[in-house]
């Protein structure tokens, strides 16, 4: 396996950002201060966020060099200004550039454990009523969901592109339904067959002879039979092209 290079800096400006997969071409100031155009699947990043990125240098013919981040790790901010930036990017549900301001100034670097600990606090805000508290408290813990299942799935190697279609469609319990059975996501996520589903599942340490393996490569065997035209299947063929597939 090709070893990977790492790369840590704050977004600067976007270029393009698709909010379908997630894939992305940004600009990041490196903590060099050189600045540098990185390309990915790097679902839920905005402008002003620290990130670690891992991933190779390529070469575009019209761009030129580039990285390409393949594992994306977001980094809290701990400075005044950086504080201001993160809160300030939209990224958080109804704390824009004036409120992050307003709040930085008034809890300084505690505001990111007050959002968390003891969101009623945010009230000493002028302005802040009970409806934005709601909405920064709620977008606040979307942030930490995203960001723990973006953690969870790279340290085993599965794709964020990936892990952003997993959150999309299970929210705050995408770890636990990964747990459980990630053979699920072949049938609950479009795009996504048994034989993905199986590479996930590997990874996250389930056996070959698992039960949830081999009950989701038989609907996946009689699933394929039902689109190649075949109204039924021999049972000692659908043990075959079961077992071909699980071998």
């Amino acid at each position: 396996m090709q070893e990977l290079d790492t790369l840590t800096g704050t977004i600067e400006r976007f270029l393009y950002q698709s909010d379908e997969n997630g894939f992305a071409v940004f600009v990041l100031q490196a903590s060099n201060k050189n600045t540098i155009t990185v390309k990915g699947c790097l679902p839920s990043i905005q402008a002003g966020q620290e990130v670690h990125l891992k991933g190779t240098w390529v070469f575009h013919a019209k761009f030129g060099r580039q990285f390409e981040a393949k594992h994306c790790v977001s980094i809290l901010p701990t400075t005044l200004v950086g504080l201001k930036k993160y809160l300030g990017s939209g990224l958080i549900k109804g704390i824009g550039p004036t409120y992050a301001e307003k709040l930085v100034a008034y809890f300084g670097t505690d505001i990111l454990s007050i959002i968390e600990q003891s969101p009623q606090r945010l009230h000493e805000i002028e302005g802040i009523g009970e409806k934005r508290v709601e909405q920064i408290a709620t977008a606040w813990k979307e942030q930490k969901d995203i960001a723990n299942l973006m953690v969870f799935l790279q340290e085993r190697d599965i794709t964020p592109g990936l892990a952003a279609k997993i959150y999309k469609k299970y929210r705050h319990e995408s770890i636990a339904v990964l747990h459980e059975n990630p053979y699920r996501i072949a049938d609950d996520i479009w795009g996504i067959g048994f034989k993905k589903a199986d590479e996930v599942a590997i990874k996250l340490g389930f056996k070959l002879h698992a039960p949830q393996r081999v009950a989701s490569g038989i609907l996946y065997a009689i699933s394929t039979a039902t689109q190649q035209g075949h109204l039924y299947v021999e049972l000692l063929d659908l043990k075959k092209k079961t077992l071909e597939l699980l071998e």
